[in-house]
């Protein structure tokens, strides 16, 4: 029995090594990509100054929304149950309402909605598609100041939990997040042609691109968002055999799931809470 508590906590980390905070390297290291976000750009358009007037003409289908998330986590013998909580069009993400909302505060609110062992607010996340006019089906709950509903969730059962065993070593040491995880939740997500899309590349040749960034530090610029996802990649810790690049496509990017009929996608995370979505199409 402790080993399997051993084991279920290694996975749940692995899980979430969407809640690790960007490293001191990447905090000191990241003076250029700073430079470039406090550029010239027109003030007024920060992302600070954005996220105080979102609420009054939000539109969660379009590039640069901000979306808030919370990841609710029931473990259970040899399994990890994970809901996704999203302010996703609902209301913009405040940063700083959103930072009073603690894992404390959320189980004292949720109590009643179901077993929760775990919980860890992430974001605000930008969504870096062009278009997303993904469907919600489930209904809001309020959390603090801030209205959330679920947007996905996943299972990680006994095969799943005993297929990492092989890479107990890794995992112990816990030196990665980039776990992929099959998800349950209905989305569709264009990026046209024209746009930069970022992308994570396994050892394996799975192909992700970037759905949601989050961006280091105050004073973002919406029109530097770009120009810091550019310069992410030397600061990934990426496993052996991983790489991240980007490009500029010349066809249209589509990516549709529907929950309701049992689809599925695939997950990723970096340890700087940035989102990638296995694609199964060429990105050209």
């Amino acid at each position: 029995m402790h080993l399997f508590k051993k084991i279920l906590g290694v996975i749940s980390f692995v899980w979430l090594g969407v809640i690790a905070q960007p490293s001191i390297a990447y905090a000191q290291n990241s003076a250029h990509t700073k430079q470039i976000l406090a550029s010239e750009v027109n003030p007024e358009k920060s992302l600070a100054v954005d996220l105080l007037t979102l609420n009054e003409d939000y539109d969660h289908t379009s590039k640069y929304a901000v979306n808030c998330t919370i990841y609710l986590l029931d473990y259970k013998l040899m399994s990890v149950r994970l809901t996704v909580l999203s302010t996703y069009k609902i209301n913009a993400c405040d940063p700083d309402l959103f930072a009073e909302t603690t894992a404390a505060s959320v189980k004292a609110q949720l109590a009643a909605y179901e077993s929760i062992d775990r919980i860890v607010p992430v974001g605000p996340h930008i969504q870096m598609m062009d278009r997303n006019t993904s469907t919600v089906s489930h209904p809001y709950l309020s959390i603090g100041l801030l209205n959330f509903s679920q947007v996905a969730s996943a299972y990680i059962g006994p095969l799943k939990v005993l297929s990492n065993l092989s890479n107990w070593r890794k995992l112990k040491n816990r030196t990665t997040t980039y776990s992929p995880v099959d998800m349950s939740e209905s989305i569709d997500y264009v990026w046209l042609p024209g746009s930069v899309v970022f992308t994570l590349t396994s050892d394996q040749g799975e192909v992700f691109v970037m759905t949601h960034f989050t961006p280091n530090g105050s004073g973002v610029k919406i029109k530097g968002i770009e120009l810091a996802a550019k310069e992410l990649g030397q600061y990934l810790n990426l496993p052996a055999g991983w790489r991240y690049d980007f490009k500029t496509i010349t066809k249209v990017l589509s990516v549709k799931r529907q929950e309701d009929v049992g689809q599925t996608s695939r997950r990723v995370f970096d340890e700087y809470s940035n989102a990638y979505l296995a694609v199964n199409a060429p990105i050209e």
